[in-house]
């Protein structure tokens, strides 16, 4: 009892040894008791905070949040075009917990019964690559490509050649890692810079893919005619969208609210239509080949949020244990708010999955006239 008491004395000591029982029953019950997601490379990553430095985490989370603070459905107005900033902000902040909760590939999919997480992951993505004809030969650009999960299972997938294009330097950095690690870097690169200005010239690419990543765009009209014009005559140019549905109601504030949510905490400057969007490809230029909500469950008998409810156990002691890391000195003082935010993000997107009144991929491929 005297070395009990001695410790109790001792906060940091106390919090070190109350964190250690935390951690290791946190992971032990997510070994038992978790699914398909989280825990996915060693969370002692919760640390890590991307390319910035630990005393600028506070800052920039709460930066981010006040910039994507949506106006009842309107999006955050005249600021939208400070959007890349932020964005490269967020994927600084939360890239690290998106691997360790999700994997490399940062985005949804529907599944079919028995087919695992990674399963449906990689035919959502091979179903992009065959909508734009990618063989081998050819080289593509993945517009928006995070760390490049996506197109290393496309490359492998199909042997043709992916270049990524994102605004972020630890995701690039990342990238490089992985394609290398992968034996793929023969067949995937990755460059640093927006893509509503890239470093390309004019009829570069065979095809262009975009996986929930045009969300981002402050101007999708302006990021669409980007792709046209780094893309061969008579190619395709295929996206997955985060898109309201017809079941959205404008007028109803329970709807304005969860979806503002959505945007909020994944760095949207709003949410579009289906409506904008089919007009966005035809303003730059675009031919429309085709389009579908992926997310009709014809496409899979396990929605796509049914990903987010397996989730949810193990973020439950993710922010327990984020908590615990902030608190202890080990991750940087912000970490916990921007789990937190993830949080509130994920909670939204189940909530709009189960009404119907959002889609985070609406399928929609153009092709550039000859």
């Amino acid at each position: 009892m005297e070395i009990v008491d001695r410790v109790m004395e001792n906060k940091n000591a106390a919090y070190w040894i109350a964190g250690g029982s935390i951690i290791l029953g946190t992971y032990s019950c997510y070994k038992l008791f978790g699914g398909d997601t989280g825990f996915r490379t060693n969370f002692f990553k919760l640390g890590h905070t991307g390319a910035l430095k630990k005393e600028e985490v506070k800052e920039r989370i709460d930066g981010y949040e006040e910039f994507f603070t949506q106006v009842d459905g309107k999006g955050v107005g005249t600021r939208k075009f400070n959007t890349p900033k932020f964005v490269d902000t967020f994927y600084s902040l939360i890239t690290d917990f998106y691997e360790y909760g999700w994997g490399q590939s940062f985005h949804f999919a529907p599944r079919n019964k028995g087919e695992s997480f990674d399963a449906s992951i990689i035919r959502h993505e091979l179903k992009i690559a065959q909508q734009i004809g990618l063989k081998p030969g050819m080289k593509v650009l993945d517009a928006g490509c995070g760390v490049g999960g996506p197109m290393r299972a496309i490359a492998k997938g199909t042997g043709g050649g992916v270049l990524g294009i994102t605004i972020n330097e630890y995701q690039v950095k990342r990238c490089k890692e992985e394609n290398k690690s992968s034996k793929l870097d023969h067949l995937c690169d990755i460059v640093q810079g927006s893509f509503l200005e890239m470093p390309f010239e004019k009829n570069t690419f065979d095809g262009c893919y975009c996986i929930e990543a045009a969300c981002h765009a402050p101007d999708i009209v302006a990021l669409y005619k980007e792709i046209f014009r780094v893309m061969k005559p008579g190619t395709k140019f295929s996206s997955y969208e985060w898109l309201t549905t017809p079941l959205y109601d404008a007028a109803n504030p329970a709807h304005v609210r969860v979806v503002d949510d959505v945007a909020e905490g994944n760095a949207l400057p709003a949410v579009r239509s289906i409506p904008q969007i089919l007009k966005a490809g035809k303003d730059a230029g675009f031919t429309l080949v085709h389009h579908e909500d992926i997310a009709h469950p014809s496409h899979g008998a396990i929605p796509w949020q049914a990903a987010m409810r397996t989730a949810r156990r193990a973020a439950f002691l993710t922010d327990m244990l984020t908590y615990l890391l902030e608190k202890i000195g080990w991750a940087p003082k912000g970490t916990w708010a921007t789990h937190q935010m993830l949080l509130r993000a994920a909670d939204a997107l189940e909530s709009c999955g189960e009404s119907g009144i959002f889609t985070p991929m609406y399928m929609v491929t153009f092709q550039k006239p000859k």
